[in-house]
């Protein structure tokens, strides 16, 4: 039986997921809140638009959400018209966003009174990624509901990895958001005290890049000339980031341990989403440390700009 799909969330990563499993031959109905986004979605070969999340999970075998906040996932489960109201057996949800592992386990949970299976499937990539079908999904939850949903895994991406029981892929994909994230600023400190110090810093990303040494990373690979100009080369925006990052911090106090870069990389990038960077790529958070050093280090021609003040 070829399985109905339903998908919630139609931005960069989500109508492109969509519009792989469409292309693939599965029934898609998808909905979004934002009306441009459920038009740029109608305007795709096999893909009707829905209503209500509700709506929705009456209709389909399988219902995926991919959204941008813990807000707007509370709402799609919970509110009125949401996922949770219609919960039936038969009926799969798979959560895609990035949220606590606390907040997976009772979203399983919730749906589980109503019937429904839940569970997560992570996604690893970019927009590039999810429109070459080419996603990593981590999934976790119950694995006949991995193998169910398998079909449309494969249809959205290269390869899925079962990693345990509700909760435990949204802290794997955290942990390793936030490997990212504790790169971004630890590169950011890095490039702003070579700059300080007078060395050319094109010659020292070099070295780090090619050297073999232990600096290097893929982080370091992709982002530190970027970073260094102050360019926006179209990687996630940092509102996402802040979101992961407070998650991580919200996992890091459940455990006890602690753990003082991830405090730290949480209270950076929630220094500069609260300083207007939201919207910005997420190596916008060395701005921050311009702010805090009260003068700019990061653009092309940093030691011709002119001193910049505040404190973050």
């Amino acid at each position: 039986m070829t399985l109905r799909a339903g998908f919630i969330g139609l931005g960069a990563m989500g109508l492109p997921m969509a519009a792989n499993l469409a292309k693939a031959g599965f029934p898609v109905t998808a909905t979004d809140v934002d009306p441009a986004a459920r038009a740029r979605a109608a305007a795709v070969p096999g893909i009707a638009i829905g209503d209500t999340p509700a709506a929705l999970a009456r209709n389909c075998d399988v219902v995926f959400t991919c959204l941008p906040s813990v807000e707007s996932v509370e709402a799609v489960y919970l509110g009125a018209g949401g996922l949770a109201a219609a919960a039936r057996p038969g009926l799969v949800t798979a959560e895609c966003s990035t949220i606590d592992s606390a907040m997976a386990r009772a979203l399983a949970a919730r749906m589980q009174e109503g019937g429904a299976g839940h569970i997560e499937t992570l996604l690893v990539g970019r927009p590039p990624e999810s429109q070459a079908a080419q996603l990593y999904f981590v999934v976790s939850g119950a694995r006949d509901l991995a193998e169910r949903i398998s079909p449309l895994l494969a249809a959205m991406g290269r390869a899925w990895r079962h990693v345990g029981p509700n909760g435990a892929a949204n802290t794997i994909k955290l942990l390793q958001n936030g490997l990212g994230y504790v790169y971004a600023v630890a590169t950011a400190e890095a490039l702003a005290l070579g700059r300080v110090a007078g060395v050319d810093v094109g010659a020292m990303i070099d070295v780090i890049q090619n050297g073999g040494g232990i600096g290097w990373s893929k982080f370091f690979d992709l982002h530190a000339k970027g970073m260094a100009a102050g360019r926006d080369e179209g990687w996630g925006r940092l509102y996402i980031a802040a979101k992961d990052t407070a998650a991580l911090l919200q996992e890091a106090q459940r455990s006890g341990l602690p753990l003082p870069l991830i405090e730290e990389t949480c209270r950076t990038f929630a220094a500069a989403s609260a300083a207007g960077l939201a919207k910005a790529e997420f190596t916008a958070v060395a701005r921050v440390l311009e702010a805090r050093a009260g003068r700019t280090l990061f653009a092309e021609t940093a030691e011709e700009m002119p001193v910049r003040g505040g404190t973050a």
